[in-house]
């Protein structure tokens, strides 16, 4: 199950997305997997910036990497850090196929094959872009927030990931 935040009115149906003439390198968009691509600017220039998926941290000014903690909070407004049990993180370096044996504490060297931790959560086909939120977790990254809510309100203002599924949100009221 993978969810999308469509943004775009005049393509939020199959038929809307297929006379549209939108294209996806170099072939109309007629597939779900075509479109998915579009959508999220996958091998575009913009990836960065377009695909929110992303597993992750691209630089110090990403804020799309995944996250996803075990909050462990009794109280969805007492928010207390330091029970947080971290589960996926693009940030980390997973123990798996580790290159540089010894140092977790930093983002892995994809080229040489290491993973990012918790990878296996989200990214079913390894290629370091999350699938999607878990179907059998409704609080996907633990923010007491259900994931479906997480998505809708991305579609709704327009802003791709300041909700994300995959990232844990600030609390603060």
């Amino acid at each position: 199950m993978e969810f999308f935040a469509i943004t775009d009115p005049n393509l939020d149906s199959p038929d809307s997305v297929r006379l549209s003439g939108e294209t996806w390198n170099g072939s109309q968009i007629t597939e779900w997997w075509q479109f998915r691509a579009f959508l999220l600017g996958l091998g575009e220039i913009t990836e960065d910036s377009t695909n929110y998926l992303g597993m992750v941290k691209k630089n110090i000014n990403d804020e799309s990497y995944v996250l996803i903690i075990d909050d462990q909070d009794t109280n969805f407004l007492d928010i207390d850090t330091s029970d947080d049990n971290t589960l996926s993180s693009g940030d980390l370096t997973d123990l798996w196929d580790i290159y540089y044996a010894g140092n977790t504490n930093r983002a892995p060297t994809l080229e040489y094959g290491e993973k990012i931790l918790g990878w296996y959560m989200l990214d079913l086909d390894d290629d370091h872009i999350a699938e999607g939120s878990d179907p059998l977790n409704w609080d996907t990254d633990g923010d007491w927030l259900v994931d479906w809510f997480e998505v809708k309100d991305d579609e709704e203002d327009g802003f791709r990931g300041d909700s994300s599924p995959l990232r844990y949100d600030s609390r603060d009221t």
